[in-house]
């Protein structure tokens, strides 16, 4: 007698979610003989982060939302594997793609569950789904089980371990904003790549980023034509830990005086320690007088400044000689191609400028910033003042054997020469990258603590 085997098809399955302090409200689905039914436990949400209080206040997924998927595989003796996709529809999951299926007096086990937005099951693997990439959202694994009598599945992320953490970039814009990573292991990947993605900000103005950030990893942030920061990790971040950028911009271009002061005197009482400013870029002295003001009086070397767009900082525009400026601990200035003679000079407080596009710097331009320990050059044509003399770009009284110089890899060798009673420096053929001056390293005649490269 031919002998009638009995199966278990999974075609159409209600799965409800468990809450660990509250009780399963039971929904079955009737499958030829059994009654199965699926459990799904709650979301595991990121824990807090240390930088939580940059921008807008978001824990980021919390909680199963219409449109969720969960991607299952389940592999029995007699039928093998099989693959499905569940979509969440705001109060069941509904089987959107795939069949699982196990014969009836079979144990069926879970080799893999996953919640990964961007993937999808093709062939037995999990591939990114079209205009999706890597590192944009979550890729977290869980369990499953059959229960016992066969009639529950239970699928579990308590327990689940992300191998990636999270980088949650703040906005006050609505609008996309390109992210560019290099040395960034996306996802669950392994291998470092280069990647540029863009970004669309959430209702409270936060995009996010996931996977390995080490010490190599840099990231710069671009509003249209704006870069609004560009940031290196100074230290490997933590699985399953998040953090924050602070990519919050005011655009202060067309801004009245008085409105200027006054945003960035708000930006201080609100207690905010980034301040990033969009200018003109023909701004004057008469603008940086007015940020200058604005700063006087802030806590010293707690500010990080930004001034975006502006191509100049005129003689004395950014100078500290009046006190002003103490609250500065470091400034981007990613537009500037020429600075003044005294153009920083005497911010004591100053730990880091970044001046990536700067080509010109004259006279006594960073002189007296004694507590300087990091500076990031453009390639440089053209610089003024005679080194260790009263007119050098970092005289007088700043230790160069502190500071971590960071180059152009175009940067060549300067020399120097006299006309008059002026020095300047111009570039060889040749570049600095492998000269002996990079050896020791040295660079216009002072002696750095190091000095390394960026594209």
């Amino acid at each position: 007698m031919k002998k009638i085997f009995q199966y278990i098809m999974l075609a159409v399955v209600t799965i409800v979610m468990a809450s660990c302090t509250s009780d399963i409200e039971e929904t079955t689905a009737t499958t030829g003989k059994s009654n199965v039914q699926l459990v799904v436990g709650e979301f595991p949400a990121f824990g807090d982060s240390q930088t939580r209080a940059i921008g807008t206040t978001d824990e980021g997924k919390t909680s199963w939302a219409e449109g969720d998927e969960l991607l299952l595989e389940m592999t029995s003796n007699t039928l093998g594997t099989k693959y499905a996709a569940f979509k969440y529809n705001g109060s069941n999951w509904e089987l959107a793609s795939g069949e699982l299926s196990y014969k009836e007096d079979e144990v069926p086990t879970f080799p893999h569950v996953y919640y990964a937005p961007n993937y999808k099951w093709e062939a037995g693997k999990l591939v990114l789904k079209e205009g999706k990439a890597a590192g944009t959202d979550e890729y977290i694994e869980g369990t499953a089980q059959i229960t016992p009598n066969g009639e529950a599945i239970t699928v579990s992320f308590s327990n689940a371990t992300r191998n990636y953490s999270r980088l949650r970039i703040a906005t006050n814009y609505s609008e996309d904003i390109t992210v560019t990573v290099s040395n960034f292991s996306p996802g669950n990947t392994v291998a470092l790549t280069d990647n540029t993605y863009t970004l669309t900000p959430d209702n409270n103005g936060n995009v996010y980023l996931y996977g390995h950030f080490t010490v190599q990893t840099s990231i710069g942030i671009k509003l249209k034509e704006y870069s609004l920061l560009n940031y290196t990790f100074r230290e490997s971040t933590i699985d399953g830990k998040s953090y924050a950028l602070d990519a919050n911009v005011v655009f202060a271009d067309n801004m009245e005086a008085e409105d200027l002061g006054k945003t960035i005197k708000e930006q201080l009482d609100a207690g905010k320690t980034n301040i990033k400013l969009i200018l003109a870029s023909d701004a004057g002295e008469n603008v940086f007088a007015i940020i200058k003001d604005a700063l006087y009086g802030g806590t010293a070397g707690s500010i990080n400044l930004s001034l975006i767009g502006c191509k100049e900082i005129p003689t004395k525009g950014l100078s500290n000689w009046d006190g002003k400026l103490d609250a500065l601990k470091s400034i981007y200035l990613p537009d500037i191609t020429r600075i003044g003679v005294e153009g920083l000079a005497y911010c004591v407080y100053l730990e880091e400028i970044n001046t990536p596009n700067v080509t010109s710097i004259h006279e006594n331009a960073f002189g007296g910033c004694t507590n300087l320990q990091k500076i990031t050059f453009g390639e440089l044509t053209e610089v003024k003042g005679l080194s260790h003399d009263y007119d050098g770009i970092l005289d007088p009284g700043v230790d160069t054997e502190r500071i971590n110089l960071v180059l152009s890899e175009n940067q060549k060798v300067m020399t120097k020469n006299r006309q008059g009673n002026e020095y300047f420096w111009t570039p060889t053929k040749e570049y600095y990258k492998g000269s002996v001056e990079y050896d020791i390293p040295s660079f216009l005649e002072y002696k750095f603590n190091s000095v390394s490269f960026k594209k």
